[in-house]
């Protein structure tokens, strides 16, 4: 079994075709098929099943894949580490964060990394949780910031805080009102939402489906600005944290309720590869992050610090 074929057999599934991989990778399309054929006959079954529309993995083929794209992952970082142990150059730190933590972190993030990590380069993805754990998986983020991880022997997560969900509708809507929602009123207005992929979106309708109660959703959008528009619109509401609106809040075009009884949390994490261990700069960032977040959240109306011990992993650091 050879690199090439893993890198060739995951652009196949990833393209869902061998043509558009063949081009994809610059290779001619009759080398690329020896390359798979090779492939399936050093592991004994069959990998791909081609069909009209291209070529999509078996069921073997779903599982070595996900093994591949960890070993591609794991060799890269190896070579990257490499070549910077020999070059001594500055490296690159991909982080994603989600638009809440955008709004609040990124800026302090990027000038307190300026000082305390002078041969890095940080360079920050935003992204809903669940778009930011499909890239760290992929290998394509170092370390992420997000909510609602699932357990998985892939991803190391630690807990970092608690997050409160508010009510948000049009200032100056007949929603907008001083007082608290209760849950049970949440029945009432339209709603507008991210896909059922969103991790949001999955933790609310998990905490309506306890509570024998739904949400009308008739707008699905996967863009925070569009779902802001449409809410100052007044055409939807919406049930959002604090940091992708606080903005707006502060502006006057929207407004916001606390949920009570009960009321929606969820939970961040700070989550990195389990194939690779974190670099001494990678640890760096992290313990940044960390007080960085203790600086923010003593009374601000959305977070809670959790304790540093917990069911989740700790940061421990890489060898030296």
């Amino acid at each position: 079994m050879r690199i090439r074929q893993l890198e060739f057999f995951v652009a196949v599934c990833e393209t869902g075709s061998i043509t558009q991989a063949a081009a994809r990778l610059n290779v001619a399309q009759p080398a690329l098929g020896v390359q798979l054929k090779a492939l399936e006959e050093h592991v004994g079954v069959t990998l791909l099943t081609r069909t009209r529309r291209g070529a999509v993995p078996t069921e073997a083929g779903t599982l070595f894949l996900e093994e591949a794209r960890h070993i591609l992952k794991r060799l890269s970082e190896v070579q990257r580490r490499l070549r910077e142990t020999a070059e001594h150059r500055r490296r690159t730190i991909t982080l994603g964060l989600t638009p809440s933590l955008t709004t609040v972190l990124a800026s302090r993030l990027l000038h307190t990394a300026m000082t305390k990590l002078p041969n890095v380069e940080l360079q920050i993805f935003e992204e809903f949780s669940h778009t930011l754990l499909d890239r760290l998986a992929r290998g394509r983020l170092d370390l992420a910031l997000a909510y609602s991880v699932p357990e998985g022997e892939k991803l190391r997560r630690k807990a970092l805080l608690e997050e409160v969900l508010f009510f948000v509708c049009a200032a100056g809507s007949p929603f907008d009102k001083p007082e608290p929602l209760p849950f049970a009123e949440l029945h009432g207005p339209n709603f507008v939402m991210p896909s059922e992929r969103d991790f949001v979106r999955q933790l609310v309708e998990e905490t309506m489906a306890t509570n024998r109660t739904t949400l009308k959703i008739p707008y699905q959008v996967e863009s925070m600005q569009a779902m802001k528009e449409l809410i100052a619109r007044g055409m939807a509401c919406g049930i959002l944290p604090y940091g992708t609106i606080s903005r707006e809040v502060e502006a006057g075009t929207l407004a916001i309720r606390p949920i009570v009884a009960p009321a929606i949390t969820r939970r961040l994490s700070m989550v990195w590869s389990a194939d690779v261990e974190m670099t001494r700069d990678e640890l760096t960032l992290a313990r940044v992050i960390e007080e960085l977040l203790a600086d923010v959240c003593p009374g601000h109306p959305a977070f809670t610090l959790m304790g540093p011990a917990g069911p989740e992993a700790a940061v421990e650091p890489a060898p030296s």
